[in-house]
């Protein structure tokens, strides 16, 4: 059977407001450059993405956003202007629903335009994988395999391997065989039979679901048993000592029907809104068809309205990821991600010099930098110059004003033209709450 097509998708939405001043509103965290690297977060993902899709990728972003990204991503990228935030389900289905129209049987995948992820290659070995698999009608995700016990991230629980016993061996889903012997022959007469019957069934339906698991594990996916909201710490050691457990990178491949016809089961209205839009794609009523429509969808993430439903079903696989990922969540994230690909970024260090450019331009790091003999780590990004002594911390300067840094540990300082961001790393998740208040306080224009 021929290959469906491939048909990626990037939903571009967020507030970002755990990397304000960085992230605003009218330059969210997609648009920018967080490492140095020379192209934004959005830029590396439709790069990554490109040479694995058989059409145009589809970006889905707020209005606000639409130049900007054209502007980032050129015309061999497919816009989709979304005229209100309504999370990550009505931008997946829409563009779900444009795909089927004109392809039918194309599988599609959801991929975050802001993640970090290293290693292209294995990367693309997985949504390959995943992509097959979607092809028998699951709706697949790409788990990263837990480095530490994260509390910043979901995670995936994973099915432990299924083993049927027939003929007196107990045989592996993937048809492997174990040790172990059949039961004896059970009770006779009517009671016997019925009971017989049953049993029959039900090892007929085991059976079933086994070769089904098994064709999965051929093409290294495996079934998904839940998904599971940021635990605490005591949970996340849990899982991570478990070994069944995984991070959700918010990945999902699927065949654009299979994903609207499961959406029609769960949040009828969503289906079928992102259906008649996609049917009006094109003509003259498309604006207005999109302005009656969109309002009055469901603002739902795809966890909550598919990917976790469909788990308790056991529609949902899994193919395990072997590469780096991070969502860059909050600067805590940012600067681990500096400081553990040091030398790979365009981020400087105070002990060698400087970053020289705006933030995120990641130009070249200078030769004449203050010492860091006193065993100073501190990472900078942008056009700051800095000295420091017994500190640590992560530099983002958008001003050519110096910055002395003495005993500070752990910290990350964001320097641009209107607002000066001095954070504790392990208080980087209650950010937002500073955020939040802007409006309040009469700085919204800050935002």
């Amino acid at each position: 059977m021929p290959q469906a097509p491939f048909v990626p998708v990037i939903p571009a939405g967020g507030a970002g407001t755990r990397l304000w001043p960085l992230s605003r509103r009218g330059r969210p965290k997609f648009l920018l450059d967080l490492t140095g690297s020379g192209a934004s977060l959005l830029q590396q993902t439709v790069a990554r993405l490109a040479p694995l899709a058989d059409r145009a990728p589809i970006v889905v972003t707020g209005v606000p956003h639409v130049a900007a990204v054209r502007e980032q991503v050129g015309s061999d990228v497919q816009i989709l202007a979304e005229p209100s935030p309504r999370n990550s389900m009505p931008a997946i289905a829409l563009a779900a629903a444009l795909v089927e129209r004109d392809s039918p049987d194309a599988v599609i995948g959801s991929f975050a335009a802001d993640h970090l992820i290293g290693d292209d290659a294995s990367f693309a070995r997985a949504v390959t994988a995943a992509r097959h698999a979607a092809e028998l009608g699951h709706l697949v995700t790409i788990g990263i395999r837990p480095t530490h016990a994260a509390t910043g991230f979901g995670y995936i629980e994973r099915v432990v391997e299924r083993h049927l016993e027939r003929d007196g061996e107990k045989t592996s889903a993937d048809g492997g065989a174990a040790s172990g012997t059949a039961a004896a022959a059970g009770p006779t007469g009517t009671a016997a039979a019925t009971e017989t019957a049953a049993a029959t069934g039900t090892a007929a339906a085991t059976e079933t679901a086994a070769t089904a698991e098994g064709e999965l594990r051929a093409l290294g996916a495996v079934p998904v048993s839940r998904f599971v909201e940021k635990p605490d710490r005591d949970r996340a050691e849990a899982f991570l000592a478990s070994g069944t457990f995984s991070w959700n990178a918010g990945i999902f491949v699927v065949r654009a029907r299979v994903l609207l016809d499961e959406l029609a089961e769960q949040i009828p209205g969503i289906a079928h809104g992102a259906r008649a839009i996609a049917a009006a794609h094109g003509t003259q009523e498309y604006s207005s068809v999109l302005a009656e429509i969109w309002p009055r969808l469901t603002s739902i993430a795809i966890d909550h309205a598919l990917a976790e439903p469909l788990a308790a079903a056991g529609k949902v696989a899994m193919v395990p990821g072997d590469f780096d990922w991070d969502d860059v969540g909050d600067f805590a994230a940012l600067a681990r991600q500096l400081r553990e690909h040091r030398g790979s970024t365009g981020a400087g260090s105070a002990g060698s010099g400087r970053s020289d450019g705006s933030v995120c331009a990641g130009g070249p790091v200078g030769a004449d930098g203050p010492d860091d003999s006193d065993g100073s780590d501190v990472q900078v990004l942008g056009a700051a110059t800095v000295d420091a002594l017994s500190s640590t911390a992560t530099v983002y300067g958008s001003t050519d004003r110096h910055i002395a840094l003495v005993g500070l540990q752990g910290i990350s300082i964001v320097d641009t033209e209107d607002a000066l961001l001095v954070l504790a790393d392990e208080q980087a998740q209650t950010l937002a709450r500073i955020v939040a208040r802007l409006d309040e306080n009469g700085h919204g224009h800050l935002r």
